[in-house]
């Protein structure tokens, strides 16, 4: 038991600040992935360790846990509660795996970091992991640093940085506690530089709900200190306030140096502050909030179930249709995310646990008033959870491991300050419940570290399955993909990779599985719905073509290539009204392609016998690409046949065999 109790603090710390420096190359997903494998092995050590002190203890016993606690786990418990419902299991297990073992560590923190020194060790390595993120990310935008890959520079180890803001957020005003509060000299010179360059990097990242999150900490900091007259000047010292002045020159001289050298940068931040409320900058996320909503009043009550927000975005598009071949996966507002996914009964459980956490925070900071350290220290918590709250009415720090697991370490350490020094008794559990519960977690932990082990395959097959449809190398897309599939059966997005591959090698029937697979789970999936339908048309299944490419029309009404396919299908099926209609909406909408539209068009016009329109289609195709030879063809046997022109008929049966020659020639 003493070996167990001594090694459990440690452990703690060891995953707090791993975690959220953890990244894998090798895979598709490389921050989040494997971020959350640590941070699930992390709690399973640790569950395991205060298990065995419980069962091997004189008696077990737990400390009583703050009232919010169980408006959480009920808001926990309808999530998952919905998932079985869903279309895709998958994608709402995943998310709510994630939930579940943050949850988890809020718990076991809260057993584990008891004393105010623990807290703050807690807090100290978690605000040194925040600091050698903003580390990297600053030497990425200097300096090109380029080992990571990475989606939007600088993300540091996050991919997006984005991501990265989501963690320096919660950890600004953890750094100004740290400095506030620090004891000896050095460390307070220490904690305000890494505080300067914190904020430095914030600045390189032009993170526009970073920088409004962490103003209104600021902001709210000083308007809390103003209103209950809390007094820093204890705290105060010449040194301190020699660090704070030196910090500042830091990060008013690294805002004017950029990868070029010296770059006036006071401009720049000013204008992209300003476009926080510009409805031109923020067009994307309103056009995503405006569906959403759509979304929400289809499924008010229920939603569509955790994680599934990604299988029915599409099907209400209309604001955001410039987004329709984009796999979608946040509405880019938690909020209207967790209304859309789990309804007002899971919107309203979320609000009542903000309310309940707010009233804990208001009678803590009651009791707290007395001791200036301890009132900071929750007053540091209370501002990252405002931050983070903020940041989440943008983006998606719930849907991603790292800021949903430091929110339940925060929650936790929290939980630890309010019962400290409390007469309160902990609650008595019989030991042969910590006896079982360690035997079953026993047994579940190889099948975790399994799962994970083949997450971690399935995810690396998959990249590989991207990078082979990109370069079009078709058989390494079905090699990897059906590798990625093995390993993680129930993710069906690389079916779609596989079903578009062999549609490229004209395997059509080898298809069709594959994309009726990916359609299962993702019915509103438009490149998969157009890709269906030509495998049947090229089947000359041309009722099933029309249906496959009628939704994806429904799906998104500005494609053109829909508008085409369908058109196709119904000059096969010779519903030519319909089919005229369709050309000459792709016509319309997708001006690279107007001449194979053009010719479509001709071709229906040709055998519904409208001869001068046929050659009026077909001319407008040659003036549209000088190099499509088909409509020479065409235009040939229209002037020998139909309408007897000897001269224009040499005229394009020669243009057809000299750019038919050229085409052989260049090999197309």
């Amino acid at each position: 038991m003493h070996i167990f109790k001594k090694i459990l603090f440690p452990l703690l710390l060891f995953t707090t600040f791993t975690a959220p420096l953890v990244f894998y190359p090798g895979i598709s997903d490389f921050t989040n992935l494997p971020q959350r494998i640590v941070i699930e092995t992390g709690c399973l050590l640790l569950a395991l360790s205060w298990l065995a002190t419980q069962a091997i203890g004189n008696e077990s016993k737990t400390p009583k846990l703050p009232v919010f606690t169980w408006v959480l786990l009920a808001f926990l418990c309808w999530s998952l509660f919905t998932v079985p419902f869903t279309f895709n299991t998958y994608e709402g297990w995943e998310i709510g795996r994630q939930w579940l073992t943050a949850f988890l560590f809020f718990f076991l923190i809260s057993q584990i970091a008891v004393s105010s020194d623990q807290r703050r060790q807690t807090l100290s390595v978690m605000f040194g992991a925040a600091f050698l993120v903003a580390i990297l990310g600053i030497c990425q935008h200097l300096f090109g640093f380029s080992f990571i890959p990475q989606l939007a520079p600088p993300a540091a180890n996050y991919a997006n940085k984005n991501m990265a803001v989501h963690f320096i957020v919660l950890l600004f005003p953890v750094g100004g506690f740290l400095f506030l509060t620090a004891q000896r000299n050095l460390t307070a010179w220490l904690t305000a530089l890494m505080l300067s360059l914190i904020t430095v990097y914030l600045l390189y990242t032009q993170t526009r709900a970073g920088w409004l999150a962490v103003t209104i900490q600021c902001l709210l900091f000083a308007v809390l200190c103003k209103t209950t007259q809390l007094t820093l000047t204890p705290l105060w010292s010449r040194q301190k306030k020699w660090a704070l002045v030196t910090g500042g020159i830091i990060v008013l001289t690294m805002m004017n140096i950029g990868p070029a050298g010296f770059t006036p940068g006071y401009e720049a931040v000013g204008l992209r502050a300003a476009s926080i409320a510009s409805v031109q900058g923020n067009h994307a996320r309103f056009a995503i909030w405006a569906d959403t909503i759509s979304l929400i009043k289809e499924h008010p009550l229920l939603g569509v179930g955790l994680g599934n927000l990604k299988v029915h975005f599409p099907s209400v598009q209309k604001e955001s249709l410039f987004l329709y071949t984009q796999y979608l996966k946040d509405a880019h507002n938690d909020y209207l995310q967790i209304w859309a996914e789990l309804g007002l009964v899971g919107l309203s459980l979320f609000v009542f646990f903000i309310g309940s956490l707010g009233v804990f925070f208001y009678r803590t900071y009651k009791e707290c008033r007395g001791n200036l350290t301890k009132t900071l220290e929750l007053l540091a918590i209370a501002l990252s959870l405002v931050g983070i709250g903020i940041n989440g009415l943008f983006c998606f720090p719930l849907e991603r491991m790292i800021p949903l697991f430091t929110i339940m370490v925060m929650l936790g350490l929290v939980a630890s300050l309010a019962r400290e020094g409390k007469p309160d008794k902990p609650i008595h559990i019989p030991k042969r419940f910590a006896a079982y519960a360690l035997i079953v977690l026993l047994v579940f932990a190889p099948i975790m570290v399994v799962d994970n082990l083949k997450a971690i395959a399935a995810d690396h097959f998959y990249l590989k399955t991207c990078v082979a449809s990109v370069e079009e190398e078709w058989q390494g897309v079905i090699d990897s993909g059906t590798k990625a599939l093995h390993y993680q059966p129930d993710d069906v997005t690389p079916h779609s990779h596989i079903g578009a591959a062999y549609l490229a090698l004209d395997k059509d029937t080898e298809a069709l599985p594959h994309l009726m697979a990916m359609l299962e789970k993702f019915p509103y999936h438009y490149i998969t719905l157009l890709n269906t339908g030509t495998a049947y048309y090229s089947l000359r299944d041309y009722p099933k073509a029309k249906e496959y490419f009628a939704k994806a029309v429904r799906i998104a009404p500005i494609a053109g290539a829909a508008h085409g396919q369908l058109g196709k299908a119904y000059w096969k099926l010779k519903e030519y009204p319909k089919a005229l209609a369709e050309f000459n909406e792709a016509i319309v909408l997708d001006p690279p392609k107007k001449s194979t539209y053009l010719y479509n068009l001709g071709l229906v016009e040709r055998e519904l016998g409208h001869v001068p329109e046929a050659i009026g289609a077909f001319e407008r195709a040659i003036a549209a690409d000088n190099d499509f030879a088909l409509p020479h063809k065409e235009l040939t046997m229209i002037y020998l046949q139909l309408t007897p022109d000897q001269t224009r008929a040499e005229y394009h049966a020669k243009r057809f065999q000299e750019l038919s020659q050229t085409a052989s020639e260049s090999g197309q």
